[in-house]
């Protein structure tokens, strides 16, 4: 019985693929081993345009398409203006100027439905209009904070190459350092209007503590024999003996926090001792006379505390608006009395506007210790400290106000955070961009000019590997001197932003172009104060820094997608 009912299933399963075999043999995508319909599926495509060049405008296409069967692929051209054809996948077509296309590609595998990409492109020359008779700010100069490897590190902390990138490519104008937290272990003496420089601590490493003075001297003097002008210090802490907790930072090993200051300190507090005042002024006193001494250095600006509101792990004091006000007015005195020229700024603190506000209000309003401001000084981070700030154009118009009817320019001392891609790059150039163009800040500084491991916190590595942020910061660092005084210009299309600048002491100009958008824009000057040829500097997704010649200054200009153009001219 078993036998039988086998045989019979058999001739079944026979005569039922038979029956399927021949029914569906003309029918594309039936399988003759199974006789299953199978349908064929339609190309999957994009397409992608970039403005490669323009007089005239010329276009790349480039269509990304896949076949699910890998069947042959073919792409059928309508470019917009008549001009139909067979192409590739890429295509690079020339168009007249000022029109607007839309481009059709069709891809077919030959089986089924072709599939229609589109792209709609524009041949506009957006206007960039300057007016060199509405001026701003005068710039001091653009640098960074560091060594050529971390303070905490092994070194080395200096070298030739490492101090000719920064000068001579770069074009870094200013540096920032810190003053050590061991630079004075214990009171020189018992009278803070005696100072005993010997006493203070050069050479020696402090267990609890990062770095010692002498691994700065040498990079000093190195810098000043570059040409390097200008050095500014900021206290990350006082002594740790002048401090409630008697720690450099929180006394924690990972805790981060912005504790309200307080008036009733106990042991753990860290803040900075009220009887202590005269004992710290004469600290930064000592710090500017030893630096003088070992390297010839001016310190040219000294913050007395970086970042006041936070208490940190690391080195940190914690200040609220009165307390700073009544610290700068001892220190300023005391640079009065001693004839010392550096120059004091505050509050060096992260840009959330509040916590800033925070801080300056009881210094502007007290005219004793406004005259010692020479500079506001704010860091372009977020609430948190940590990531890279919102680019709150009003926010940094409501900064600069502050010191603006008191003739007190505001800098940004210090920023980083943005990945190494072109998209980081033109995040931290949008960054400067906002800063110079609404908070007129006549100084910018990234946090770290080097690290050992190239990483978001830096520039570059202490190898030499140099990244993204390095060649658009080098955009505006070589270009934009010391002197030069910002004018206004603007420009018809959202995604291009600009800035100019003229420099009377050397007659040079700088034009800075940022374009945000993924593609291609071009751009024609004018005005007043346009020069009639440029040197053009390019840094995109493939160039960097890349210099690419003279230009006309009447001519229509292109700046590729996602890229920062510098426009240059040298009398």
């Amino acid at each position: 019985m078993f036998r039988k009912m086998r045989a019979i299933n058999n001739m079944k399963a026979y005569l039922l693929c038979n029956f399927v075999f021949l029914f569906c043999l003309p029918i594309p995508g039936c399988s003759k081993k199974t006789g299953i319909h199978a349908a064929n599926h339609s190309p999957v495509a994009i397409i992608r345009s970039n403005l490669v060049k323009i007089n005239p405008f010329t276009y790349h296409f480039e269509v990304d398409a896949s076949d699910q069967e890998f069947d042959h692929l073919t792409y059928t051209w309508d470019f917009g203006d008549g001009t139909v054809k067979q192409g590739n996948a890429g295509e690079t077509y020339s168009y007249d100027e000022r029109k607007s296309y839309i481009v059709k590609v069709k891809v077919s595998d030959g089986k089924s439905n072709p599939v229609e990409v589109r792209d709609t492109i524009n041949t506009q020359v957006a206007t960039v209009t300057a007016d060199n008779a509405t001026t701003f700010q005068v710039m001091e100069g653009f640098g960074g904070f560091g060594l050529q490897r971390e303070g905490w590190s092994s070194g080395p902390f200096t070298s030739a190459p490492f101090v000719n990138t920064l000068i001579n490519d770069l074009g870094l104008t200013i540096l920032r350092l810190n003053i050590p937290s061991n630079f004075e272990v214990e009171n020189d003496n018992d009278d803070p209007f005696v100072t005993d420089l010997t006493r203070f601590n050069i050479n020696s490493n402090t267990p609890g503590h990062d770095d010692k003075l002498a691994d700065h001297i040498q990079y000093l003097k190195d810098m000043k024999a570059a040409g390097l002008q200008k050095v500014i210090a900021s206290v990350w802490t006082p002594p740790v003996w002048m401090k409630y907790n008697n720690k450099v930072g929180n006394g924690t090993t990972d805790q981060n926090d912005a504790p309200p200051y307080t008036t009733n300190p106990g042991n753990s507090t860290n803040q900075l001792k009220t009887g202590m005042y005269d004992e710290f002024a004469e600290y930064c006193v000592a710090y500017i006379k030893t630096i003088k001494q070992l390297t010839g250095f001016d310190i040219y600006a000294l913050s007395i505390q970086n970042e006041p509101r936070f208490s940190q792990f690391y080195t940190s004091c914690v200040y609220n608006g009165e307390a700073l006000r009544d610290v700068l007015k001892v220190v300023g005195k005391r640079f009065e009395d001693e004839n010392i020229t550096t120059k004091l700024f505050v509050p060096e603190d992260v840009g959330w506007f509040d916590g800033i506000k925070s801080l300056v209000d009881p210094i502007m309003a007290d005219a004793d210790a406004r005259q010692y401001v020479d500079m506001l000084a704010v860091h372009g981070y977020a609430t948190d400290g940590v990531n890279p700030g919102s680019a709150d154009a009003k926010t940094w118009e409501n900064m600069y106000n502050w010191g603006a009817p008191y003739n007190i320019p505001l800098w940004m001392t210090e920023t980083s955070g943005y990945e190494n891609t072109m998209d980081g790059a033109i995040a931290l150039s949008r960054a400067m961009y906002i800063a110079l163009r609404y908070g007129n800040v006549s100084a910018w500084l990234f946090w770290s000019l080097s690290t050992t491991q190239l990483d978001a916190y830096s520039l570059m590595s202490a190898a030499g590997e140099k990244s993204k942020r390095y060649f658009v910061s080098k955009n505006f660092y070589k270009y934009i001197r010391p002197g030069a005084r910002r004018f206004k210009i603007t420009s018809d299309d959202e995604h291009l932003l600009p800035l100019a600048f003229y420099n009377a002491g050397d007659q040079s100009s700088a034009l800075i172009f940022i374009n945000d958008a993924s593609t291609g824009k071009a751009f024609r000057l004018a005005g007043t104060g346009i020069a009639s040829r440029y040197t053009a500097v390019v840094t995109s997704s493939s160039d960097n820094c890349k210099e690419l010649g003279e230009i006309n200054g009447t001519d229509a200009i292109l700046i590729p997608g996602k890229a920062v153009l510098t426009l240059y001219r040298k009398n």
